[in-house]
């Protein structure tokens, strides 16, 4: 008698083993809404970050506000081509978002105290289909190099007379190597001052040579002094140069950063289109 009534309870558990009540049709899952589809880990742009990354995944994704303390600034989000691996697609990345970021610094990204950083998909996400890319910027310290963590945005930043666009400086020199450079208002008393960019096509730094240096910062320096590129140049000026560090050059930054330097001798304000009336013949072989 016990086995028969398990078995009858089982019966009204399992089937109802009856007439089933109104509005009731017995079907558990026909009413349930469909699972929504699963989607893929996109970061946003507009985001701030505590530090600077090369690769993104959903588990270290973690923006805080950009009006707080942060490494780094999401200035846009992308999708790449047809590169079939992140090696490939690194560059790539680094070309679209040099245009986006320069975009975004209000002048060419290169002539400021900025690193341009393109955000990757990890390699699952990457295996898995993700082709998007980050643009991430960050300010760096004439001083030393290092990262800046900074509150607030860089938007503008090297748009004119922006916070951190390359103007005029007091250099530390050691040897034949600088190894500080002191940001001042041109009008203050200063040895170098910012001339501008020449690219190079030499597929890594080591390749450039000095002759080279000297050849593509002194026609920068001639344009921007508005100096005749001839065989008096090299007698009226002098240059420091800046190649990209080996990781940026990797990636398809080829720009020396030219400055104007006269052996130590003071300026105040600012060359540009100084001309030979100010900028006279004072080098000697």
């Amino acid at each position: 008698m016990r086995r028969w009534a398990v078995a009858v309870l089982a019966c009204a558990l399992i089937s109802g083993c009856g007439s089933l009540p109104a509005g009731v049709d017995g079907d558990l899952v026909n009413d349930w809404k469909p699972m929504p589809a699963a989607t893929a880990f996109r970061p946003a742009a507009g985001t701030c970050h505590g530090e600077l990354a090369q690769t993104g995944t959903i588990d270290d994704y973690a923006p805080v506000a950009c009006g707080g303390p942060h490494l780094a600034e999401t200035v846009a989000v992308a999708d790449l081509g047809q590169a079939t691996t992140l090696e490939a697609g690194l560059p790539q990345a680094f070309t679209a978002c040099s245009k986006r970021v320069t975009a975004f610094l209000g002048a060419d990204w290169r002539t400021g105290w900025v690193l341009l950083q393109p955000v990757l998909p990890g390699k699952q996400a990457w295996a898995g289909g993700a082709r998007w890319f980050r643009c991430d910027v960050a300010e760096t310290s004439p001083v030393d190099g290092a990262l800046v963590r900074r509150s607030g945005s860089m938007k503008g930043a090297v748009k004119g007379s922006g916070k951190l666009r390359m103007t005029c400086a007091n250099p530390t020199i050691k040897g034949e190597s600088v190894t500080e450079m002191h940001p001042v208002a041109c009008a203050s008393t200063h040895t170098a001052e910012f001339a501008g960019l020449f690219e190079t096509t030499a597929k890594r730094s080591s390749d450039v040579s000095g002759d080279a240096l000297a050849d593509g910062c002194d026609r920068a320096i001639a344009k921007f002094a508005g100096l005749s590129d001839d065989g008096s140049l090299e007698s009226r000026i002098g240059w420091l140069g800046f190649p990209p560090d080996d990781t940026a050059w990797q990636m398809g930054d080829r720009a020396i950063r030219c400055f104007l330097w006269l052996n130590g001798e003071k300026m105040t304000g600012s060359y540009r289109n100084a001309g030979p009336s100010k900028l006279k013949i004072h080098y000697s072989d």
